[in-house]
């Protein structure tokens, strides 16, 4: 397989070219395909995490009876605990439109509720509701759960381990999502 590299000198961005592949003494090219090896595996284990995650995110849009995007929202409405139509907008990538018709849903199914912004009269706030808090937590505890799963099923790393591995990916995802939407930073 041809390792792919962004080309720095190319005129479009992001764009990418493969890598030629160099011959090396055997040893060498062991050497370089286990650790190549490694790295695809790792880079696969990462790729079914994310399907199964969204997975688990479907499942927890369909419990509440949402969308995904309606699920999005109300999330990060539950764990911002107040935010603003626009900032909700702005953090979903949505036109203030199509946020406000979500918002609207996201009231009929008394997940969220406006409230006046005490800062701002022209402007309202959103939060949880009281049944919307209830179902935030059920799904903080569906996760909870599934990480005391993990942590009490996993042989080789202790729980400090696997939060050092992830917090370590999580760093590096954090990383590469920056260099690529901001190529000079």
């Amino acid at each position: 397989m041809a390792m792919l590299i962004t080309k720095d000198d190319a005129t479009k961005k992001g764009h990418l070219t493969a890598l030629p592949r160099a011959s090396k003494p055997k040893k060498e090219a062991a050497e370089h395909a286990t650790a190549a090896d490694g790295a695809a595996e790792y880079a696969s284990a990462l790729h079914r995490l994310d399907v199964e995650h969204r997975k688990l995110r479907t499942a927890f849009a369909d419990h509440l009876g949402l969308t995904h995007n309606e699920y999005d929202a109300f999330m990060h409405i539950a764990e911002t605990g107040t935010t603003t139509p626009k900032e909700l907008a702005a953090t979903l990538r949505f036109t203030t439109g199509a946020t406000t018709a979500m918002i609207d849903r996201l009231e009929k199914v008394d997940l969220v509720h406006r409230i006046p912004n005490p800062d701002d009269r022209r402007s309202v706030l959103l939060e949880p509701t009281p049944h919307g808090k209830t179902q935030a937590a059920w799904v903080v505890n569906a996760y909870t759960s599934l990480a005391a799963t993990a942590v009490t099923t996993h042989n080789a790393l202790t729980a400090n381990e696997l939060t050092e591995t992830i917090d370590h990916i999580t760093e590096i995802i954090n990383t590469t999502t920056t260099h690529i939407a901001d190529p000079a930073h």
